[in-house]
């Protein structure tokens, strides 16, 4: 009958150890001036450290989400036709966490 308590806390702590994790969440939306929503943008997060790029692309309603960041120092950039580069550096992350990062364009050009 031994076999049945070491079953169960095996279960119970293999189970906490699934939980855990090093990775990272950005999440947020895109904005014009005005306020609109900016559908379907491409953003990247680069590591600082390593130089690593991690891509995503928003949704039509102007949400994006980087997920499975390793824990480091990001720059985040979404470059839109019609809007100037929007640029945001010394995004430090940490292990299992969400940032929220709403990210408001400027009108002018891409370049």
């Amino acid at each position: 009958m031994r076999p049945l308590p070491v079953t169960f806390c095996l279960f119970l702590f293999g189970g906490a150890a699934f939980a855990q994790s090093d990775r990272s969440t950005i999440t947020g939306a895109i904005f014009d001036p005005t306020g609109a929503v900016v559908g379907s943008a491409p953003i990247e997060a680069k590591n600082l450290a390593t130089g690593v790029l991690y891509s995503a692309q928003g949704t039509a309603t102007g949400n994006y989400t980087l997920a499975e960041l390793p824990v480091g120092t990001y720059e985040v950039s979404v470059t839109v036709p019609g809007f100037k580069k929007y640029v945001r550096t010394g995004l430090a992350i940490q292990a299992a966490q969400i940032y929220r990062v709403d990210i408001i364009l400027e009108v002018g050009s891409a370049s």
